[in-house]
């Protein structure tokens, strides 16, 4: 079989993937800011991380099996970008940021990434949800 006849389910694992990496990151989001301890758990920050550098690997073979270059290609260029506000906002949310107002505006502003993340991958648009709504 060549790699392409695995498109589907490489897919699929990314979309997953990515769900549950989000899922977890707003569970663990919520924990930190009720004051919770089970969310910065070895465990648990571990389970985050395989499942953050699986999501990796699907999205590296996904891009291997499109033949598509990340950096001449809008959306996904769009996607990256906020990929590493995600991140960086992430990391103040659940570690960095010393006060509960400044995780609490982090984490929103993480959320927001992730959401816009999405509907950029949903319409393989840079606008997203303005193209979404017709704009």
């Amino acid at each position: 079989m060549a790699a392409p006849d695995f498109y589907l389910l490489i897919k699929t694992a990314h979309v997953g993937l990515a769900l549950l990496s989000g899922g977890l990151f707003a569970g663990r989001g919520i924990g930190v800011l009720m004051g919770a301890t089970a969310p910065m758990s070895p465990s648990v920050r571990r389970l985050s991380q395989v499942i953050d550098t699986t999501l990796l690997v699907a999205a590296m073979l996904l891009l291997a099996v499109l033949q598509v270059n990340p950096f001449a290609t809008a959306w996904l260029l769009a996607k990256l970008t906020l990929l590493v506000a995600y991140i960086v906002f992430g990391t103040l949310a659940l570690r960095r940021a010393t006060t509960r107002t400044g995780k609490a505006v982090a984490f929103t502003a993480a959320l927001s990434c992730f959401v816009v993340m999405a509907v950029i991958a949903r319409t393989h648009n840079p606008l997203g949800i303005l193209r979404m709504v017709g704009l």
